[in-house]
């Protein structure tokens, strides 16, 4: 893709970049964008990272977090490897904490059937292994001593998701970058005759760049529907529980078939998530929270003992094949899609910017994008008929 000055910039000023959505997608493109040297605005409906970004736990759970081998879980750990790196040059560059944690995450079986499913998986996880009952307690005592054993994943760590939206959010501001709280885009601005975008008409006016970055999540379908492509995204609810013991029960974060429970520095414990598909509702549910404790005990006993602290809920993007929308559309040039990451925004992160970055130079991609197209609704819309 080809960097085209729009009319609003003059020939040899830095060039600009708009990037519609302000979670932590949109704000590692525009980090990585930044160090490109282009002038970035971050766009938000709402505050910075109020949705799927703050539905997380934080875990960079590539093992975990994919259920069979495959592109998707070669950009999962692709950009796990790139975590470490990417995480200490941010907090050089925000002077805050991200609150890396390296202990590795416990899959734990509490049902045969579980176990099998879980067994399956060594044949393709590349930094795995099974371990027995017995060898799950000495790792973590507390878990409940009627597991099935689990998969022991070393190289699944985690951060805490609000200091890398602060971490990310102050090293934007420390490099120039304007953020637009609060300004919902319309929808997207485009020459007529070539459908080259050109920025977004937004609440409060039109933005104007020579690069745009769509990471909207569940709400990108708005806006790319007016322009031809319908992107079959919706979002799903996830709801977290945040809970605290009088003495730590666990280092590494242990995880269960529709439960995790993920130690933080603070001493608090987040359990989550929920998933379900009910719109653009983010009310609370009493039944959500019983059923995500109810379950957290059956894994951590010593959960029934905890402290609440909090609960709330936030809108992954999801979509309806599993994979992310990662790339450039022909018929959209100045356009790039990152968006669609659902359950993995957090670690896809660094791959996701340096990506974007990538493409914004007109570079080869690291990583082969055809699988996340977003011409492929396109073609599946035209054999289907």
């Amino acid at each position: 893709m080809t960097i085209q000055k729009n009319q609003t910039t003059a020939a040899g000023a830095q060039p600009s970049a708009l990037i519609i959505g302000g979670g932590v997608i949109g704000c590692a493109a525009a980090y990585e964008l930044g160090k490109a040297g282009f002038r970035c605005t971050v766009l938000d409906k709402g505050g910075l990272a109020q949705e799927a970004s703050t539905a997380a736990a934080g875990m960079l759970g590539a093992q975990v977090e994919t259920h069979q081998p495959g592109p998707f879980y070669e950009m999962c750990r692709a950009s796990q490897r790139m975590y470490t790196e990417w995480t200490d040059e941010l907090e050089q560059a925000s002077g805050i904490s991200v609150q890396y944690r390296a202990e590795g995450i416990l899959r734990a079986a509490l049902t045969a059937e579980d176990e099998q499913e879980l067994r399956s998986r060594l044949a393709w996880i590349r930094e795995a292994e099974w371990l027995e009952p017995s060898e799950m307690l000495r790792l973590e005592s507390e878990l409940s001593p009627d597991i099935h054993g689990g998969l022991h994943l070393p190289a699944d760590h985690q951060v805490q998701p609000v200091w890398l939206a602060e971490a990310l959010k102050a090293a934007l501001v420390n490099q120039g970058c304007r953020i637009r709280e609060w300004t919902p885009a319309i929808r997207l601005l485009s020459e007529p005759g070539t459908g080259r975008v050109t920025g977004v008409q937004t609440s409060e006016g039109p933005l104007y760049a020579d690069l745009t970055v769509l990471a909207a999540g569940a709400w990108t379908p708005a806006l790319t529907e007016p322009i031809g492509l319908s992107l079959p995204m919706f979002p799903v609810k996830g709801q977290c529980i945040s809970v605290r013991t009088d003495a730590p029960l666990i280092r590494s974060t242990v995880f269960t078939k529709g439960c995790y429970i993920v130690p933080k520095l603070d001493g608090s414990y987040i359990i989550g998530a929920s998933q379900l598909e009910a719109g653009f509702d983010k009310r609370i549910h009493v039944q959500t929270i019983a059923e995500l404790h109810a379950k957290a005990v059956e894994l951590l006993p010593r959960m029934a003992e905890a402290e609440f602290v909090r609960t709330w809920a936030g809108l992954r993007p999801g979509t309806r094949d599993a994979l992310p929308f990662l790339g450039v559309w022909d018929e959209a040039p100045g356009l790039v899609f990152a968006t669609g990451q659902y359950r993995n925004g957090i670690l896809l992160a660094p791959v996701t910017g340096r990506i974007v970055k990538q493409l914004a130079l007109s570079e080869q991609p690291f990583l082969d994008l055809a699988p996340y197209a977003p011409s492929r609704v396109l073609k599946a819309a035209t054999a289907t008929i």
